[in-house]
């Protein structure tokens, strides 16, 4: 994906930021208002409207402001996330992986991802191996305005049932490393973003939430896991 003209990047990175804390449409006053844009508000107008053109943004009503498609939560991932300081949180998780010895390492990993799923207020789930998978926090992902309704908890609740088949599919597909899969490529839909962690002689450890979540938070937390894994 090509990059964007530097204001238009700037803008686009603010609108998903005001996105994933909100859930709700962007209007362009606001947007100047709230991050100091230093540019008018009819500038602000025309970039948001090029950047609906050119497939970035999504107007649900005519009389709303815009919301982020997958496309502008996939350049933002690309080239806008930031560096976020999630050591407070690794450390718990250090803590737990410190007191454990190899052949408990199944269930501290269960105890592991019940303890990530509440800091971070996300699904989450590990695969062990091919066969064998622990699921928690979806209550977290079933909260979120996006899911409200009750089609949708079902389609999401059908993959769920399902994690075998998930699990089994990533497990011959992904290679190690940390990967993010935003919406219509995520294995658990489209209103849906999975980041996974696969290492060499790791399970596979996964983070499930909406296609808004925090991406700068959640990719810095399985990067400072795989370390931890390693």
């Amino acid at each position: 994906m090509p990059r964007l003209e530097t204001r238009k990047e700037q803008l686009l990175s603010c609108i998903v930021r005001e996105h994933m804390t909100t859930a709700d449409t962007i209007a362009s006053d606001a947007l100047k208002t709230k991050y100091g844009l230093d540019v008018s508000p009819a500038t602000v107008r025309n970039e948001m409207a090029a950047l609906e053109k050119a497939g970035y943004l999504h107007q649900p009503h005519t009389s709303a402001g815009r919301v982020p498609t997958e496309k502008a939560y996939r350049y933002y991932t690309d080239y806008c996330m930031t560096e976020q300081n999630v050591s407070k949180d690794l450390r718990g998780l250090h803590e737990t992986l410190s007191k454990v010895d190899t052949e408990e390492m199944e269930t501290c990993l269960k105890h592991l991802a019940k303890e990530l799923a509440n800091k971070i207020e996300e699904g989450i789930f590990v695969g062990f191996s091919s066969e064998s998978f622990y699921y928690t926090g979806l209550s977290y992902l079933f909260e979120q305005p996006e899911f409200e309704s009750v089609d949708l908890v079902r389609q999401v609740s059908e993959i769920v049932d399902n994690l075998d088949r998930v699990v089994a599919d990533l497990f011959e597909r992904i290679e190690p490393g940390v990967h993010v899969f935003i919406g219509s490529d995520s294995p658990f839909g489209s209103q849906c973003s999975t980041i996974l962690l696969r290492g060499s002689k790791q399970p596979l450890f996964g983070v499930l939430g909406p296609v808004r979540m925090n991406y700068d938070r959640n990719v810095a937390i399985m990067k400072g896991l795989e370390r931890l894994l390693m």
